[in-house]
């Protein structure tokens, strides 16, 4: 998230509006680990789960400071009560020429029922330019997600994941480190569907100067914040 890759100075000649391009480089460096689901839980064997998120990090190249507005939409799907599969798609990236994806696999390492659960994540975000030359880039990444009900509707979750970035850009590290921490609140389920609302809050980095193209608030790391929204069809304890 924040710092890897952007759109090249030949697209950005191409807009009209300094606004628009820096909106649309903004959308491309942070369009790498923004998905907000709380991954502490796996869903259960034959189960799945659709989400999506808005928000993003916080940027100041608009004006005052404002979470960058991305959509993102994803699911997952239990192949085993341990064990996801999980994706998700950059909506709001794509109408800017970028394509933001990405793959994972999920793994519960500890569960209890109504109490502490731990899982690890192992993803691959695909960043890709659809308006220049056919142009690439994989992040593999690694999570570790842990989560809890204090209420029977509120659950808490945090974590940290780790990006490795193979060739990154001169005065930028290969690896971005992501603490990340959310409430859950959770809607009473119906008809074997049950409804959550997430507020995730992350801060890539937050001991590096992020000064780069984007104009991230504040002057260290980036820090994000999203509003997520998920439904699960069937599943194990939440």
């Amino acid at each position: 998230m924040g710092f890897v890759g952007a759109p090249g100075p030949k697209r950005c000649r191409r807009r009209r509006s300094r606004r628009f391009c820096a909106l649309a480089l903004a959308l491309a460096a942070s369009a790498i680990g923004c998905a907000a689901p709380n991954l502490s839980r796996t869903v259960g064997r034959g189960n799945y789960e659709l989400r999506g998120s808005l928000g993003g990090p916080f940027f100041g190249n608009l004006g005052k400071p404002i979470p960058l507005p991305q959509v993102y939409v994803g699911g997952r799907y239990g192949v085993t009560d341990w064990m996801d599969v999980d994706a998700n798609f950059g909506v709001v990236a794509a109408a800017y020429g970028i394509w933001a994806m990405d793959v994972a696999g999920n793994f519960q390492l500890h569960r209890k029922p109504g109490g502490l659960a731990v899982a690890s994540s192992a993803r691959l975000y695909l960043l890709g330019d659809l308006d220049d030359a056919p142009q690439a880039r994989l992040y593999p990444e690694l999570g570790l997600h842990l989560g809890g009900p204090v209420l029977p509707w509120l659950h808490l979750y945090g974590g940290s994941t780790l990006v490795a970035q193979f060739r990154p850009p001169e005065g930028k590290p290969p690896v971005f480190v992501t603490p990340f921490f959310g409430p859950e609140f959770l809607i009473p389920a119906r008809r074997n569907r049950q409804h959550g609302i997430a507020l995730h809050l992350s801060w890539t980095n937050p001991w590096q100067d992020s000064t780069s193209i984007i104009d991230y608030r504040p002057a260290y790391g980036a820090l994000s914040l999203q509003l997520a929204y998920r439904v699960r069809f069937g599943g194990l304890d939440r």
